[in-house]
């Protein structure tokens, strides 16, 4: 389900741990949307604070800010997503809680996307993060860069600005593993890269996990690409070649020695590396399988369980 448009901007806030931060973060963006119509949507992923608190004391104080409540803890990505088919704005911008994006950015941002009808990152040379979610950050963009086909992906960053006539190219998604970056670069608009400050972390910690890191990558890498597999095959071929080469050698042995290679480690080692590329195999075409039939059952995306305003269907 889509908001009509009514606005000229939507920020999309997913909020996870933000009970410090919501209420300077909404200020922020207020002054710098000054003569803009603009709305604030806030999607709470079932936080681990009192974040919800906060930002229905925000909905209530400014007609601006709508908030929902899930049911439990979806993730960021399905968050987003909520947000987006919600937004009533025309340009339409996501970003995160903890003020590590500079709400004074917005403007600049909103302007590129506006006068090129792009999708817009805010990058920057340096992030604030940890450093292992630095690195698997970075490795995370490499991969949409090199095997997805996301040629933009190393400028990728949670702040965005996209036209909101974007959704309509996975207006019809409905897996519940979902990448936000990847969904966008269905719509096929012009991408831009805009310069942007990330500051540190201004309260709590990050949300992402280590194990929450590798299902993300879990979910892009064999949610939207078919790379493993082609992998797992070219590794069958090098097997196969392999076992043709080490018969070359048996023969030519004998041939020259006449006796058959000795060493029960050479065989062991040959058939543990036949095995391995099997199971690996078998391996992926049964996480492949299980996430189609996953996919058959309808599990839904994310599920409502409060929100700020009134309509007459939940998303």
């Amino acid at each position: 389900m889509t908001g009509a448009v009514a606005c000229d901007v939507s920020v999309v806030v997913p909020v996870y741990g933000g009970e410090a931060t919501v209420a300077e973060l909404a200020h922020g963006l207020a002054a710098a949307l000054e003569g803009r119509d603009w709305e604030l949507l806030f999607v709470c992923d079932r936080p681990r604070d009192a974040s919800w608190a906060q930002v229905q004391a925000l909905a209530a104080e400014n007609p601006r800010v709508r908030a929902l409540l899930f049911r439990r803890n979806y993730g960021q990505h399905p968050a987003l997503l909520c947000g987006i088919r919600l937004a009533r704005g025309r340009t339409v911008v996501t970003m995160d809680e903890d003020l590590q994006h500079n709400p004074a950015d917005l403007p600049a941002l909103i302007d590129l996307c506006e006068a090129e009808g792009a999708l817009v990152y805010g990058v920057s040379a340096e992030l604030h993060h940890g450093g292992f979610r630095n690195l698997s950050t970075r490795l995370l963009k490499r991969f949409l860069a090199g095997y997805l086909g996301v040629d933009f992906g190393r400028n990728m960053s949670a702040f965005r600005a996209f036209p909101t006539q974007a959704r309509e190219a996975f207006a019809d998604y409905r897996s519940a593993m979902v990448a936000i970056d990847v969904l966008l670069s269905w719509s096929a608009l012009p991408v831009r890269a805009l310069a942007c400050a990330h500051a540190p972390r201004r309260a709590g910690t990050s949300g992402y996990t280590l194990s929450k890191l590798m299902k993300l990558m879990g979910d892009v890498v064999l949610g939207f690409s078919v790379a493993p597999l082609r992998l797992a095959t070219w590794a069958g071929l090098a097997a196969m070649f392999g076992a043709f080469a080490l018969s070359g050698y048996v023969l030519l042995t004998w041939l020259l020695h006449g006796s058959a290679v000795p060493g029960f480690a050479f065989l062991g080692l040959a058939v543990t590396l036949l095995g391995g590329v099997q199971l690996l195999a078998l391996g992926l075409l049964g996480e492949y399988l299980g996430r189609l039939y996953g996919s058959t059952l309808g599990r839904p995306q994310y599920l409502v369980a409060e929100r700020t305003w009134r309509e007459p269907h939940l998303p």
